[in-house]
């Protein structure tokens, strides 16, 4: 029995964002014709050397099993996995940062995967508990 969705989502495994993710997923019409994945860093691994096996595999499969044809990756401000805030001077080259990160985790899926589409967001914890998603224009 052969079943299908739209595309596949990636995400940090960050607890903030959990509320926020499955209303943003709603809110895209994603929620119920979507792989959901989560791993520290978002789409991080993908650009690791010794990692981005996994979760480029992860997207084969889900293209194989599913036949996505998009890949959604959320990036987010303040991110353990690359350090947090802190390691950034301010939120302009924290920001300059994750977008770049998203051109290089684009670039690595369409090196594998040219048919498929990368949408790329950045999201951010305000101090009311809200979580903005941005969709950023990738090259």
């Amino acid at each position: 029995m052969g079943h299908t969705c739209k595309a596949i989502v990636i995400h940090c495994m960050d607890f903030r964002f959990g509320k926020s993710l499955f209303a943003f997923l709603t809110e895209k019409g994603l929620l119920g014709k979507a792989d959901i994945v989560g791993w520290a860093g978002a789409g991080k691994p993908c650009c690791d050397g010794e990692q981005k096996h996994f979760p480029l595999t992860q997207i084969g499969l889900s293209k194989q099993l599913h036949h996505i044809q998009e890949v959604h990756v959320i990036q987010h401000i303040d991110c353990g996995a690359y350090g947090g805030s802190a390691v950034f001077a301010g939120k302009d080259q924290e920001l300059a940062f994750q977008i770049s990160e998203l051109q290089k985790i684009k670039k690595s899926i369409v090196a594998l995967y040219p048919d498929l589409t990368l949408h790329g967001y950045i999201a951010e914890l305000q101090s009311d508990g809200d979580v903005q998603v941005t969709e950023m224009e990738l090259a």
